[in-house]
């Protein structure tokens, strides 16, 4: 029986024990003891994760051992039991700490449905660590995907910065990973357990980064209704990834200099000085150096960013690791669509061969094409082939993020030597998905990665029906 379904009650009226125990052991592993100060050892020999606790009990109250059992673990929920002329100890208890309280003589729906609360909570906090669990497994180093000499030194170098405040600097062109990197670089930190914020420089127009960045006070501008929380302010003392760094105005980079050197900022229309203790991940596809020559970069803040750098070779240059992407991605999207494509060791020799202009990214994109389409089981080299080398132009056949069709037609071929568009291919796509997923349009959106209104609009253009209309959300 799991950990967090043992209770113990601790009273010292047998009745009040064998009550509990008949009416409790059917659904908990009931252990009951009847001294005050034998409740902590219980706790710590049955790592029991619910107490039923009386206030008066022999050799400790019940509010004392409320304060023991907080003291030695948080993660313990306690329920009092108290009698009619007790009610202010409860009271009492439940600001040390109690999840609530019961009246003796009790009622005993209410006490299982206290309980049945309780054990739900539990449930969702195991699942949230354990997800929590997760997430950092996958980031860690010796699980990130890629053994090849390259980036095993990049795994080198931040092994030696992780624990420090030290600024780094990511480069390399785009699809090489830098994302994935800097996320691993803070949930294998000792910041782990605090806020991961990342702020696009490519995406947010100029004239609004600073309040992304810093935050605005109310009237401070026009549009600035209310207070806003800058990622400076919103990520404390965590990791703030600054992606596409290059992609800064000067008059910008000058302010983030600043905030750089000063460590502190303020808001937009404010005067309060607010410190900055978060560390400083950027990212960059353009070659800053360069950037600094032409007087497009400066200089100094790119001193200030480059205190670590890194650089994350394109995929043509770590072909070792193209395998083990392979193998990665199949295993990765077989699981989220509930297939089980592979592809046979020629095609994986001639993946490894392809030039892949867009880096891990296009391979996965492509790999995630392969498992949606593919109509058997083992794929061969002619299968990889004919989709490669039509899209030779590395257009990924999915545009993921953006509404916009492409103003061409672009042209497949199918394993049966026939021309089929773009239009076509990504209309097959979601009805694939859109099958899968049962008509879901949410749960379709999440797995195409697309936004729920990108994915009604092009529902709408492709005239695509859906036949379970009931199952629209």
């Amino acid at each position: 029986m799991n950990d967090f379904q043992k209770i113990v009650v601790a009273d010292d009226e047998p009745s009040i024990c064998s009550l509990l125990v008949d009416l409790l052991s059917d659904r908990y592993d009931v252990i009951t003891v009847n001294r005050g100060d034998h409740v902590l050892d219980k706790l710590k020999t049955e790592d029991a994760r619910i107490v039923i606790l009386d206030i008066n009990l022999p050799g400790l109250d019940g509010i004392e051992v409320l304060k023991q059992i907080k003291e030695y673990s948080s993660r313990v929920t306690v329920v009092m039991l108290t009698a009619s002329n007790s009610v202010s100890m409860a009271t009492t208890a439940m600001r040390l700490g109690a999840y609530d309280y019961i009246v003796k003589p009790f009622d005993n729906d209410k006490l299982l449905i206290i309980l049945k609360n309780i054990t739900d909570k539990l449930q969702l906090e195991n699942e949230v660590e354990d997800l929590r669990g997760e997430i950092s497994k996958n980031l860690k180093f010796d699980t990130l995907v890629g053994r090849s000499r390259e980036i095993k030194s990049v795994y080198a170098t931040i092994e030696k910065v992780l624990n420090t405040n030290s600024t780094i600097l990511i480069s390399g062109a785009s699809g090489t990973g830098k994302g994935v990197l800097a996320r691993a670089i803070h949930y294998n930190s000792e910041r782990r357990d605090l806020p991961f914020k990342t702020l696009d420089c490519s995406t947010i127009p100029a004239d609004l980064i600073g309040s992304e960045l810093f935050g605005h006070e109310k009237g401070s501008f026009t549009g600035a209704i209310s207070r806003k929380i800058g990622k400076f302010e919103a990520v404390g003392s965590g990791t703030l990834f600054l992606d596409e760094i290059g992609n800064l105005s000067f008059d910008m980079q000058a302010k983030l200099l600043m905030v750089i050197q000063e460590r502190e900022f303020e808001r937009i229309g404010s005067n309060t000085v607010i410190p900055v203790t978060a560390r400083i991940i950027a990212a960059t596809n353009r070659n800053l150096p360069d950037m600094v020559k032409e007087g497009l970069f400066r200089e100094d803040l790119y001193y200030r960013l480059n205190v670590v750098p890194i650089f994350l070779p394109p995929l043509e240059n770590r072909r070792d690791d193209i395998p083990e992407f392979i193998e990665y991605f199949l295993k990765k999207y077989n699981n989220e669509y509930g297939r089980s494509v592979s592809i046979d060791m020629e095609a994986r020799v001639y993946m490894s061969d392809h030039s892949w202009p867009g880096n891990v990214r296009q391979l996965e994109n492509t790999i995630r094409r392969f498992v949606l389409l593919a109509d058997h089981d083992k794929l061969s080299k002619n299968d990889v082939e004919r989709i490669l080398v039509a899209s030779s132009d590395s257009t990924d056949l999915v545009q993921n993020a953006s509404d916009q069709q492409p103003s061409y037609s672009l042209q497949i071929i199918n394993r049966d030597g026939q021309q089929r568009s773009f239009e076509d291919m990504e209309r097959e796509i979601i009805l694939k998905s859109l099958e899968f997923n049962q008509y879901n349009i949410s749960k379709t959106a999440h797995h195409l990665k697309l936004a729920r209104k990108t994915l009604h609009n092009k529902i709408h253009n492709y005239g695509i029906v859906i036949e379970k209309r009931g199952m629209i959300n």
